[in-house]
């Protein structure tokens, strides 16, 4: 049986990791109502942009910009979003091997692998794939001065032909207890999948200024960026649910051991009484 001494050793470091897995929850907790509120605000502009190209696409169905317009794939680009840090429970390694079995799948010739996350680059250089390139240290804090540049190489990458179209892989946000690893087709652009309901009521003919196609093309480049930023915040948002589920359940973990180790005390201290009482008694016959 374990000393007194080694007992309360143990408690007192039970109680130290307890203080820390507590200050991560509620961190996590602050960071995801954070996330959630910029999810809520870039879901809304979103919609809005959706409803501008739907009106245009409305008032000039015959037009066809490059962007959504399908060609025979032989080449893809697959945007990975991953995690930032750990401590998350399985979020990181259900989202790599997920966007794994989406790479290994693909029937596309030739595939590019692009990878967002400091957790998702360190997987896949480890496991051998070949990234065309990585953005490790773009989070959420750094998306304002870093995205424009993601999203304009992506968007060179198809307007030169280099690629045929651009998955993205992601985990979106459903609520703080409901995440899903998704993949859509961020190119050639489906008008018909957006999310955005064009208004009922019908507007007045558009006149077009400079031009629908100069129109078109200042619209798609920040369609895109927007559509990487929302799915960039929502990743962010179920890495920071997956951290405090898992830090509530260590937390509460630890809680368990400390009353077990306290139980293991009362015992030891409770068995030595006793043998001393019985050296003391045995002292005296």
């Amino acid at each position: 049986m374990a000393s007194l001494r080694d007992i309360r050793q143990k408690i007192g470091g039970v109680s130290t990791t307890q203080q820390i897995t507590s200050a991560m929850k509620m961190m996590s907790t602050a960071r995801l109502g954070k996330a959630i509120e910029a999810i809520n605000l870039t879901r809304a502009y979103i919609s809005k942009f959706e409803h501008m190209v739907q009106d245009l696409k409305r008032e000039l169905p015959d037009y066809k910009h490059p962007c959504m317009v399908a060609r025979p794939v032989k080449s893809s680009c697959i945007v990975v979003i991953g995690g930032e840090r750990g401590l998350c429970g399985g979020f990181n390694h259900d989202l790599n091997r997920f966007a794994q079995g989406i790479l290994e799948e693909h029937p596309a010739r030739s595939k590019k692998l692009i990878v967002i996350g400091r957790k998702a680059t360190r997987y896949f250089e480890q496991k051998g794939f070949e990234i065309f390139e990585s953005f490790p240290d773009l989070t959420v804090k750094t998306l304002d001065s870093e995205l424009f540049v993601v999203s304009s190489k992506l968007f060179k990458l198809y307007n030169s032909e280099k690629v045929d179209e651009i998955h993205l892989v992601y985990t979106s946000f459903a609520s703080a207890v409901t995440r899903y690893l998704t993949s859509i087709r961020l190119l050639p652009i489906d008008i018909t999948n957006m999310t955005g309901k064009p208004p009922a009521k019908r507007y007045q003919p558009f006149d077009f200024y400079p031009s629908p196609e100069e129109i078109f093309n200042q619209l798609m480049p920040r369609y895109l960026r927007n559509l990487l930023y929302r799915a960039i915040v929502e990743s962010s948002a179920s890495e920071q649910s997956a951290r405090m589920a898992a830090m509530t359940s260590a937390t509460d973990r630890a809680e368990e051991i400390i009353d077990e180790l306290k139980l293991d005390l009362n015992r030891s201290r409770q068995a030595l009484i006793t043998r001393e009482l019985a050296e003391v008694i045995a002292g005296s016959q």
